[in-house]
């Protein structure tokens, strides 16, 4: 009866992405540059200064010495060098990340560098059949450079780690700071649409209803009314009326500004329309704005738009409050990858030193200081006061 065999797959764990693989890759790349190269540069310390030592000051003292050249000693230094080096290599001991995983690799690699020391001495004849004390002296102070000198190479490599590990903590930080501010925006932006559609639906029309329910009172009891009760019912109907027109809708617009989604040049021009009659109104736009302000695009996020009108309100506002003011003026211009909002009035001239502190400029200013933005208040070119206000766009792409 034939009988069918069924392969398994192997098993393995999912696949890291390709990102965090490459950043594993050049840590250990990192690791193991660090911990070779200080080892090296120590371990050949060592070496040359064992060297000279040997070659110029104990050959004065001991008979024989001096037949030994200086280079010998170097070259069998240099061999136990390369040991020490080519063993970490072997084992890959920038891998290591316990101690005594740290201490097998040090103690390995110095083994082999005090055993490959000894015999290159004896092969380039700095040593001709040495005695046991020899042997063990030579050994023992091999082992001992090259143990301090991994010692060290492992103390590099524990000090970069934890750098590295301190770095990308604060960049995390920092990513999630971003990423707060930006919900919080997006949080603001929705609360902020939905209070001021409430206010200009459901209460305007419930002030409707209260002012047709009046007027159908007082056509019920007009004639048993006099004239004081008359007038005072009138008077009522008359504050709902402009609490309706005129509160509700304006702060249906401070919450959240016409025509927003359209754009930030629609929307500073309903702004601007709603200023009265007697203030003068210039709007300069430049080309570069107007393409980064394209609705159909993601140049401009809603947050950055909302903040831009804020910018261009406090700038009315002070125009308002510091008149009169004959003229207002806004320029929208990009600087780069910054949009400079720029408010100018020919209203009372902005003096610093009598002005006091601009508590509106300043909420602004911090509101901006978040997206890595500023602020400047300054006197007008003829008179009156200039707002400038820098703004980054897509701080939080990038």
């Amino acid at each position: 009866m034939p009988t069918t065999s069924r392969e398994q797959a192997p098993t393995s764990a999912p696949a890291e992405p390709a990102l965090v693989h490459a950043a594993r890759v050049a840590d250990l790349h990192n690791d193991r540059l660090v911990l070779l190269r200080v080892t090296v540069v120590v371990a050949t310390g060592y070496a040359v200064g064992a060297s000279m030592q040997s070659a110029y000051i104990y050959a004065r003292l001991i008979p024989g010495w001096d037949a030994v050249t200086v280079w010998q000693r170097l070259a069998a230094n240099a061999l136990a060098v390369l040991a020490l080096v080519t063993t970490f290599a072997g084992l890959r001991a920038w891998r290591a990340t316990k101690v005594w995983q740290m201490l097998l690799a040090a103690v390995g690699g110095s083994i082999a560098a005090a055993g490959t020391r000894l015999a290159a001495q004896v092969a380039f004849g700095v040593y001709v059949d040495p005695d046991f004390e020899t042997q063990q002296a030579e050994l023992l102070s091999g082992f001992a450079i090259a143990l301090i000198s991994s010692s060290i190479g492992y103390w590099g490599l524990v000090s970069r780690r934890r750098s590295r590990a301190k770095t990308r903590a604060a960049e995390r930080d920092a990513v999630l700071v971003e990423l707060a501010v930006q919900a919080l925006e997006q949080e603001e932006i929705r609360v902020r649409r939905e209070v001021a559609e409430g206010l200009h639906g459901t209460l305007q029309q419930k002030l409707v209803l209260v002012d047709a329910r009046l007027a159908s009172v007082l056509a019920h009891v007009q004639d048993g009314l006099d004239e004081h009760d008359r007038a005072s019912l009138d008077w009522v109907r008359s504050e709902l009326d402009q609490a309706r027109q005129i509160d509700v809708r304006e702060m249906s617009r401070l919450l959240y500004p016409d025509r927003l989604e359209l754009g930030l040049v629609p929307a500073v021009r309903a702004l601007l329309g709603r200023l009265p009659a007697s203030i003068a109104t210039q709007l300069e736009v430049t080309d570069e704005v107007r393409q980064v302000d394209d609705p159909c695009g993601n140049h401009l996020s809603l947050s950055e738009r909302l903040l831009a009108v804020r910018v261009v309100e406090e700038g009315v506002t002070n125009a308002l409050k510091h008149g009169p003011a004959s003229k207002v003026r806004v320029d929208l211009m990009m600087d780069g990858d910054h949009l400079v909002i720029a408010v100018e009035n020919d209203g009372e001239t902005y003096d610093p030193a009598s002005a006091g502190a601009a508590s509106g400029t300043a909420r602004i200013g911090h509101r901006l200081a978040l997206v890595g933005g500023s602020v400047d208040l300054s006197p007008g070119t003829v008179r009156g006061a200039r707002l400038v206000a820098r703004m980054p766009l897509g701080a939080h792409d990038a």
